[in-house]
């Protein structure tokens, strides 16, 4: 009952920061066609868990993750009015800290799985903006990987073991761990969500939970990652960046996408071999190195504008 009475006291439905909601938050319109699809091609015996299903998955995934961070620095500059010089340095801090988070994969791996983790459970919490504590928030975000722990325990361990090495059976165990607070938190705020106008994005939520319950874990990821959390990211970017015409959101988005799949044929070559276990442990390196900075400039443009509106 305090869990229930907690969030649901601190709905709040507004329309300002990312992931914050408003009434009838308009699900992505992909999402119900990959979901049939997807679910389509299960039940027409097509194998999910090939080598070429699974490693076109992780190209999914790493091709749809690579433009949700793609606008940071612009977005930043745009907030915080930054001149050339301090963007320069904005950029340089950016990159140091996705080089950080690529040195600790090659030097300490299981801290690295373990911080990405948790930098991915705090960065799915912000679709939960309805949840006042920070605390249940990343709980909320942290059912996103616990359901597949549970789910798949095995296929989990594969993916976990290919990241960090034998020895990350115990990450998976602590988020079996938590995973009933976690999904208690996020069915909670599915209900809350529904009761104040969004039950398609609701609805959205609860099926993106059961994809990730039955389908291989690259896949329900996959539909959540790609089709329903990213698209709800970029929305905000038409009204976070109110003066640039279309073309440049292409061409700019395009160009930083270029860069980084350059980096990834420089510096995790194993992405390209075809080889769907190596290519979904490059394709979520690769997403941790960028989520780093990427979750840490969000946060913080976000501070800087709450303490602007005040």
């Amino acid at each position: 009952m305090e869990l229930s009475r907690s969030v649901t006291e601190n709905w709040s439905p507004s329309a300002e920061g990312t992931g914050a909601f408003s009434k009838n938050v308009p699900v992505p319109l992909f999402f119900w066609p990959a979901l049939i699809v997807i679910f389509a091609l299960a039940m027409l015996d097509v194998s999910l868990s090939s080598n070429i299903a699974l490693a076109a998955a992780a190209a999914l995934i790493l091709i749809g993750g690579l433009p949700h961070g793609a606008f940071d620095i612009a977005l930043a500059q745009q907030a915080l009015r930054l001149n050339r010089s301090s963007a320069a340095l904005l950029v340089a801090v950016y990159l140091s800290v996705a080089a950080a988070m690529a040195a600790t994969w090659f030097f300490e791996p299981l801290l690295a799985l373990g911080l990405f983790l948790a930098l991915s459970a705090a960065h799915f919490g912000e679709d939960w903006q309805m949840i006042e504590s920070g605390l249940l928030r990343i709980m909320a975000g942290a059912s996103i990987l616990c359901i597949p722990a549970i789910a798949h325990p095995q296929e989990v361990s594969f993916i976990f073991n290919a990241l960090a090495g034998d020895g990350a059976e115990w990450v998976r165990r602590i988020l079996v761990a938590i995973a009933p607070v976690a999904i208690l938190v996020t069915l909670v705020g599915m209900g809350q969500a529904a009761r104040s106008g969004n039950i398609g994005w609701a609805m959205a939520q609860l099926t993106a939970f059961a994809a990730l319950a039955t389908l291989p874990p690259q896949f329900g990821f996959l539909l959540f990652f790609v089709f329903l959390h990213s698209p709800l990211h970029m929305r905000s970017l038409v009204s976070d960046l109110p003066n640039w015409p279309v073309q440049r959101f292409w061409v700019y988005g395009s160009a930083i996408c270029i860069i980084c799949a350059l980096g990834i044929a420089v510096f995790a070559p194993a992405f390209f071999t075809g080889q769907s276990s190596l290519m979904t442990a490059e394709a979520f390196r690769t997403l941790s190195v960028l989520a780093a900075p990427h979750l840490l400039l969000t946060l913080f443009v976000e501070k800087i504008r709450r303490k602007t509106a005040r």
